[in-house]
């Protein structure tokens, strides 16, 4: 009986793979990045990135676009330049312009790339201060890495060893979808000589509305999320200027929520930061060998941190935008709150955003 039941399954699987459509990798160009520019017409302009396979050349790789007003005929348009048809199951970035960000949003974008089977969820979009074209044309130097392979790694870096938030696209889709929370995506910009990441594009919905600067990124990162590594800076306010670097080992954020049991009083929300690192630069004339050194930078560290903190918040409450997820975090702790009646309150709401700070080594340059 055994036999018979094994002989059945086999038949069936041999029925069930032969009914599938064959697709050979040596027939598809598999893009590794693509792009899209917003033209002044309305239409778009996209950019998909292929490595060029060559015996004796590693990194080689072909930029083709099309133009159109919709992705799907863009994606058309392109295979029609190809020997091979155009697939994106491979792709590891996608860029897209702060102007198309902006003026015409992210959700067909989203909804394109949803759609689409072959197409997994852990990619990463990024938004581009400027043309996706100029940036992905950039010569990289001292790399034999593709342009889409290269812009995937250094977001990837970034990430996991400096100052840039997690995310993807399934982080960046629920975002975008859920009640009580703003999406937000790495934003990067080509400068002279390079390609380098510039803030973080924050979104109302499903369109970019501003974006933060590079040097506020360890704050806001803070506020979101553990995480190590990472560099925070500034210089003191005294006649050397000193200047110091902390390097961030340990990370760790909690959010003290307060329900009002009436809504006509103000929520009550506590963002308590602990951040462990390593003073790895301390540019001042005297030696740091004194704790009360150490404890006059651990509460510099506390008070900017908490400030810029609290700076974000109500940069935040102006643009009517919810990053951090304040509205899920408190509708967690009060089922009676709905999304309409946390916007309302929000702008109100009382967030105070504390740091304590422990620099637990010195290894210093002076």
């Amino acid at each position: 009986m055994k036999r018979y039941i094994l002989t059945g399954l086999m038949l069936c699987s041999l029925l069930l793979t032969s009914c599938a459509e064959p697709r050979l990798l040596d027939e598809l160009n598999i893009s590794q990045a693509a792009g899209f520019d917003l033209l002044e017409d309305g239409e778009m302009k996209g950019f998909f990135v292929f490595p060029v396979f060559k015996s004796q050349e590693q990194g080689s790789y072909q930029i083709l676009s099309a133009k159109s007003n919709t992705i799907s005929n863009i994606q058309f348009l392109v295979s029609e330049e190809s020997p091979f048809p155009v697939v994106m199951g491979q792709v590891l970035v996608i860029l897209v312009s702060e102007k198309l960000a902006k003026e015409v949003g992210m959700i067909d974008l989203m909804n394109y790339i949803y759609r689409d089977p072959i197409i997994g969820s852990r990619q990463v979009f990024a938004i581009v201060g400027g043309e996706v074209e100029e940036l992905l044309y950039t010569k990289m130097n001292q790399t034999n890495l593709n342009i889409g392979v290269y812009l995937s790694d250094m977001l990837a870096q970034n990430m996991r060893n400096g100052n840039e938030p997690v995310t993807n696209q399934h982080i960046f889709m629920n975002q975008m979808l859920a009640k009580g929370v703003d999406a937000y995506l790495p934003y990067i910009k080509k400068t002279s000589s390079a390609i380098k990441v510039s803030g973080v594009a924050l979104f109302d919905q499903e369109k970019m509305v501003g974006h933060i600067p590079a040097e506020e990124t360890f704050t806001f990162k803070a506020m979101i999320e553990n995480h190590k590594n990472g560099i925070y800076e500034f210089r003191f306010h005294d006649k050397w200027k000193t200047h110091v670097v902390i390097e961030n080992i340990k990370s760790r954020v909690s959010y003290h929520i307060k329900p009002t049991e009436n809504l006509t009083k103000k929520p009550h929300i506590t963002i308590d930061i602990k951040l462990k690192g390593e003073l790895k630069e301390f540019m001042k004339s005297k030696k740091i060998d004194k704790p009360s050194i150490l404890d006059h930078v651990e509460k510099e560290v506390e008070k900017r941190v908490a400030q810029q903190g609290q700076d974000l918040v109500q940069s935040f409450k102006k643009q009517n935008i919810d990053p951090l997820g304040l509205g899920l975090r408190y509708r967690s702790k009060d089922k009676a709150v709905t999304p309409e009646k946390w916007k309302s309150i929000y702008p109100d709401a009382d967030v105070q955003v504390k740091c304590h700070m422990k620099i637990v080594q010195t290894g210093v340059s002076q």
